[in-house]
């Protein structure tokens, strides 16, 4: 039996769009970076330039960018990568550092959007997607998407410091708040989170005086890390897919009635 691709149909509106967001699905770069290719006046539609960010494409449109023609991608395509250590989640660096996203660029040739972001010393599961929405939404706190971490220490860890980080800690005005947490060993500990602020455990467990040796991202959702080895990437399969997306919907089902999990 052929196995089933590893792509899944966008939902793709059947009216009209905004450029900006047409050009996206194109992989043409990020909704922003796509705006400044309609303002540099590089974007035809229907053998017109336009510059105005409010134009709208019809099916029936053609849309060209720099004279080549461009349509949606409309399969939603993600990866998961193990992201060593020293590698920047963004898509730049002036100081030439190695990139998470040129580990995946390979398997991929349009544009990519992270899934939120592991700093420069954590390590572990990162996705990437073509689907600029489906990026955003997982990535936003409001929808309970679990991040599972594994931390492991350079001395043990009470428990009474891993439950005042479920009941939240303040750290310089900011509340810093984990799901829940599950202890594999005095050292090594797995902590959930649901907002993944900037290096919130290294910050909360660096107020309390404990040194971090390793953090690690195991799972982001439904999808899982598993075996797959440090510093490669695998797309994942349709039905990995639809999890996500099925999870996502949970969670915006969720924001609407005003209740997390």
């Amino acid at each position: 039996m052929d196995k089933e691709p590893n792509t899944r149909p966008r939902r793709l509106d059947q009216q009209t769009m905004r450029i900006n967001r047409y050009l996206a699905l194109a992989n043409q770069g990020s909704r922003r970076s796509c705006e400044q290719l309609v303002r540099e006046g590089r974007v035809q539609l229907d053998g017109e330039t336009v510059r105005d960010l409010s134009c709208r494409v019809s099916p029936e449109s053609t849309v060209r960018v720099d004279g080549r023609i461009v349509h949606p991608d409309r399969n939603t395509v993600v990866f998961a990568l193990n992201k060593p250590v020293r590698f920047l989640s963004t898509e730049s660096d002036p100081q030439n550092r190695a990139l998470a996203i040129d580990l995946v660029r390979p398997k991929y040739s349009g544009h990519l959007f992270s899934v939120g972001r592991l700093d420069y010393l954590s390590s572990g599961l990162l996705l990437f997607t073509n689907d600029g929405d489906l990026a955003q939404g997982l990535m936003r706190p409001e929808t309970g998407m679990d991040r599972v971490y594994t931390v492991e220490t350079g001395a043990p860890v009470s428990d009474e410091i891993l439950n005042q980080f479920t009941r939240g800690v303040t750290i310089e005005g900011v509340r810093y708040q984990c799901r829940s947490w599950h202890r594999h060993a005095a050292r090594r500990i797995s902590i959930t989170l649901q907002e993944g602020k900037n290096r919130e455990i290294r910050r909360v467990f660096t107020h309390f005086r404990v040194k971090i040796k390793r953090i690690y991202r195991t799972r982001y959702g439904p999808i899982t890390l598993g075996s797959l080895p440090e510093g490669q990437a695998r797309q994942l399969t349709t039905e990995e897919v639809r999890r996500l997306q099925s999870a996502l919907e949970a969670g915006n089902r969720r924001k609407k009635h005003g209740r997390r999990n």
